[in-house]
This record gives C-alpha cells, sequence and structure tokens, in this order.
C-alpha cells in the first residue's frame, strides 16, 4: 500500500513538466485500484486517504504542507478522494463477486465429485444387483433343473429297466415282448425329447442361440413341426394361408418352437383336435395354435413361459417338462418374433406367434 503510493508520487514527480499537475493525480487512482483489488475495501479507503494526503503535500502548492493555496484545488482534491472511494468500493465489490464466483464454483465442483461418486456408487450396486439376480437365477435353474432329472429322466429310465427286464423272461408270448418292445422305444424317445429340451434351454440362457437365418417357409415349418408328434399328430390340423411369403430365419429353430406348442397343445387338449392356422395379418406373419383344453387361469398366463413351471390342476401338469414353451418363446424372440396366450378357462387356450414381415423382405 506505502509502496504503491510512494511509487505513484515519484512517477508524478517526471511528469510535472509536461502534464499540469492538477491533471497527474488521477494516477493514484491505479494504486487504489491496485490495492483494492489484490487487498480488500479498507485498505483500499487507507490507500486513497494517504494518495490525497500525499497529492497534496508534494504536488499541490504550497508543496511541503497540508495546506491548499488555491480553492479549485480544494474541489480537485475532493473529487479525486470520492473518485478513490469509488473506486476502491466497486473494485472491492468485484473481488467480492469474483470470490463469490470460485467459492460457488468450488462449491460446485465438489458436488459433480460427490454425485459422480454416488452415480459410480449406484453403478456398482446395480452391477451387484444384476450378478446377485443372474446367480438367483442360475441357482433356480440348477434347481429346478435338479428336480427335472430327478423325476423326468428318472421315470422314462424306470420303465426302460423294468421293460427290459420283463424281455428277458421265457414265459412272454411274441404280442407281449411287442408290447414290450414298444414301450422301450416310447420311453427312449421321451427320454431323448427331454434331453434335447435341457440341452435347448442351457443354450438359451446361456445365450448361446444364435439362429443361422435363411428364407423359411412356415407352412414347411409347421408341417414339419406336426410330423415330429408322432401319434399326436394325427389331431394337429393345419390351415394355411395361400401365397404366404417366406420369412427370413433359422428353420430348425421354429421347427423347435412350433413342435413344442403343438405338443403342449395335443397334451392338454384331451384328445380332442388342435388347430395350427397361419395369416399373413398385415406387416406380421401371424401363427396361431389352438387347442380345445382347459384353459389356462389368469394367474398362471403370466408364468406359463418359465422354465420349469408347470402350471394346471390335473394329471396332465406332471406329464411334460415345463420346459416347452419356455424353450418355444426363446426360438420365437431370437428369430425376431412374438409370442403371447389368450385363454378363457374351460374353453381352451391360443398361442398367438408373430413376425414382422415387409415385402420384398
Amino acid at each position: 500500500m506505502t509502496l504503491a503510493v510512494a511509487a505513484t508520487t515519484a512517477a508524478i514527480f517526471g511528469l510535472r513538466e509536461l502534464v499540469p499537475v492538477v491533471s497527474t493525480g488521477v494516477l493514484y487512482l491505479l494504486a487504489v485500484l491496485l490495492v483494492s483489488t489484490y487487498w480488500g475495501l479498507w485498505l483500499g479507503v487507507v490507500t486513497a486517504l494517504l494518495s490525497a494526503a500525499a497529492f497534496n503535500f508534494f504536488h499541490l502548492p504550497p508543496t511541503g504542507r497540508f495546506t491548499i493555496a488555491h480553492s479549485e484545488n480544494w474541489v480537485a482534491l475532493a473529487v479525486f478522494l470520492v473518485t478513490a472511494l469509488v473506486v476502491s468500493t466497486l473494485a472491492d465489490a468485484a473481488r467480492s463477486r469474483a470470490e463469490e464466483a470460485e467459492r460457488r464454483r468450488e462449491e460446485t465442483d465438489r458436488a459433480m465429485a460427490e454425485l459422480e461418486a454416488t452415480s459410480r456408487e449406484r453403478d456398482r450396486m446395480r452391477e451387484e444387483a444384476v450378478e446377485a439376480e443372474a446367480l438367483r437365477r442360475s441357482d433356480e435353474l440348477k434347481t429346478a433343473l435338479l428336480r427335472s432329472v430327478s423325476h423326468d429322466l428318472r421315470t422314462p429310465l424306470t420303465s426302460m429297466i423294468a421293460a427290459g427286464a420283463a424281455l428277458g423272461s421265457p414265459t412272454l408270448t411274441g404280442a407281449e415282448r411287442g408290447e414290450l418292445s414298444e414301450a422301450v422305444v416310447a420311453e427312449g424317445n421321451r427320454l431323448s425329447r427331454l434331453v434335447e429340451n435341457l440341452l435347448d434351454i442351457s443354450r438359451l440362457e446361456s445365450g448361446e442361440a444364435e439362429p443361422r437365418s435363411e428364407q423359411v417357409d412356415l407352412g414347411e415349418v409347421l408341417e414339419a413341426a406336426r410330423d415330429s408328434l408322432g401319434d399326436g399328430r394325427e389331431v394337429v390340423r393345419l390351415a394355411l394361408g395361400e401365397d404366404l411369403p417366406t420369412l427370413n430365419a433359422d428353420a430348425a429353430q421354429l421347427e423347435r418352437a412350433f413342435a413344442n406348442l403343438l405338443e403342449n397343445a395335443v397334451r392338454h387338449g384331451g384328445g380332442r383336435p388342435v388347430q395350427a392356422r397361419c395369416r399373413l395379418v398385415g406387416p406380421r406373419l401371424v401363427v396361431r395354435v389352438v387347442d380345445q383344453g382347459p384353459g389356462i387361469p389368469e394367474p398362471e398366463r403370466e408364468r406359463i413361459f418359465e422354465p420349469f413351471h408347470r402350471g394346471g390342476n390335473g394329471a396332465a401338469e406332471h406329464a411334460g417338462s415345463g420346459l416347452g414353451l419356455a424353450i418355444a418363446k426363446g426360438f420365437v424372440e431370437a428369430n425376431g418374433g412374438e409370442i403371447s396366450v389368450e385363454s378363457l378357462p374351460g374353453q381352451g387356450s391360443s398361442f398367438v406367434v408373430a413376425f414382422p414381415y415387409a415385402e420384398g423382405r
């Protein structure tokens, strides 16, 4: 502060021959502005007062004293002092605003850092929740798989072993041996289908069921799916629309999906006819598999596509592995389609599969 006033006073001495003395007083404003900016209002005010005193003592006649000879110099000194005080006040206000802005910037930076930390923590917790959910689903799948293996695999194996042992009896007639042989084959096919379902659901759950797309005729796929049912194919009625376009999809996966839908319909239809209708409806290829079974209660419809879920209240609930509908849903969605169910208790169920279709696809 003192150094700034002294330096300004010395500078004015060098300008006295070039500029009127009264006009050089404005240089003290630079010292006032400098001090106010860096050290605050009160030091700026003190600097303004010291500058006025130095200007009076060293430059306004009579010099060397604090008296002023000419009245206009009083006015000039008063204007200088007021200007110095205003400049000092404004500089301090600007410095305060700058400090406030810096403080707010620091608070904003801290808030942003805390927000980023919170966001990272939230992402970490979300990842942990996803991992926990995946582990839970994996544990449920393993538990259901063990139950399926313990029941669904053991039942056909027991039947095959019993039939195989009975075939060794010397008292059997030819007809009885034929029946036992057919039972072994039937149970073997049942076991084979269960193993295929387990492999399919495993691929779907692990994300390895990547479709191999080609131009597919849905009519041919439905016919192949019906033929895979064996004796059950007799109750399935196909109704195919005319001039059905081909679909870009994996034929093998769609055949597995529709075979499971048809098998489910036959199982729950109680021997009554099952309809499989395929039509082009606007921009979609739609397949409906309709049975005349007991229908699906409202609470069950949300869960029937879950792996190993077996709905129903009759004996048929134990006839399947609980995998067919889950596999159908997985393969349909893997090929870009959607599957849903419509049902009225006591009036049967209709499974609707729809694929988006565009001309020239």
